[in-house]
């Protein structure tokens, strides 16, 4: 059985984002986008991996990305 998978969005403090960006791939971040310019990561971790992922230094906040699916499913 697979763990739980979330998509999250990971802010980053400003002027941090080379170094953190390995730190949280280490973490268990696999990296979808980087927006430098507004210091935020998007990607994918297993559910399990988000303390890991927010204990990393110059990460301010990680946030879980709910997914809203109307009918038709």
């Amino acid at each position: 059985m697979t763990a739980p998978v979330d998509q999250v969005m990971v802010s980053v403090a400003e002027d941090t984002l080379p170094q953190v960006l390995d730190d949280l791939r280490e973490a268990g971040l696999v990296v979808d986008t980087v927006l430098e310019a507004l210091g935020v990561v998007t990607g994918t971790a297993e559910v399990r991996a988000i303390p890991a992922l927010q204990a990393v230094p110059g990460v301010l906040d990680v946030e879980r990305q709910w997914r809203v699916q109307l009918p038709p499913y």
